[in-house]
């Protein structure tokens, strides 16, 4: 069985895949303060819960954009299961190439999230990935990553409201039945989801514009659960960057 993690800023995805398919899926906190005693403890705890036994994990490869945990889950990999993990970076065949003006800078996780589309979908895709921050991607039709958007995640927005204001209050992220809210807490979360639908979906208007050829939408991350009935014209890929990993994998 193949483990493909993926380490966000927010949250840390465990995907156990066989013979190419998802067949257990969970998440703990990214949390670098803690010592990687509590993190293996924490992902042990899972592992017996979900009964998944560290004899049937032979192979794991890991993507990360918390430098401080990449360490860490490599040696929890190597500690629990015995083998060496490999990690997404220059060094993997990915099958994705990368047009854009620094290649360096790319996120593990968006060229994930182009594998595993690229895989289930093909080319020519714009991907709405929904995690701490709000990325939209462009899989052009050659299938290389030809740049994104970044911009402030959901969960960012609603903190950053709470936070710098007086009054505000807290919110459970939920679709209100109208757009304008009646009151304070509809308010917000009017311009969260929907807020956040239309600005995405203008986006992809746009790109679609730019590069002259129609482009299959996708949507993924952690806070897209959220909005995902906003989205209808929109694939919904929630494993999408564990499926990218595991595609990768099976290149290396």
């Amino acid at each position: 069985m193949l483990l493909a993690i993926d380490v966000g800023n927010t949250l840390t995805d465990f995907g156990f895949f066989e013979n190419g398919e998802l067949k257990q899926r969970f998440s703990i906190e990214s949390e670098p303060n803690k010592t990687i005693d509590e993190i293996q403890a924490s992902f042990s705890f899972l592992l017996k819960d979900k009964g998944i036994g560290a004899s049937s994990i032979d192979g794991a490869i890991i993507s990360s954009v918390v430098p401080s945990l990449l360490s860490v889950y490599q040696a929890i990999v190597t500690s629990l299961f015995g083998i060496e993990a490999k990690v997404l970076g220059p060094r993997l065949k990915t099958g994705i190439k990368v047009d854009v003006e620094e290649p360096k800078e790319v996120g593990a996780d968006l060229i994930a999230d182009c594998a595993g589309a690229l895989k289930r979908f093909g080319p020519s895709c714009v991907i709405a990935d929904l995690g701490t921050a709000t990325k939209v991607l462009l899989l052009d039709s050659k299938g290389a990553f030809s740049g994104c958007t970044i911009g402030a995640g959901m969960g960012i927005s609603l903190d950053a409201m709470v936070s710098k204001t007086a009054v505000l209050p807290e919110v459970s992220l939920q679709i209100p039945h109208k757009i304008v809210g009646k009151n304070t807490i509809d308010a917000m979360n009017s311009a969260l989801t929907y807020g956040t639908a239309f600005s995405i979906k203008g986006l992809c208007d746009a790109i679609e514009k730019e590069v002259g050829y129609p482009l299959k939408r996708i949507l993924t991350g952690g806070y897209a659960k959220f909005v995902v009935p906003l989205f209808e014209e929109f694939e919904y890929a929630p494993s999408l960057c564990l499926e990218g990993l595991a595609a990768i994998h099976d290149r290396n």
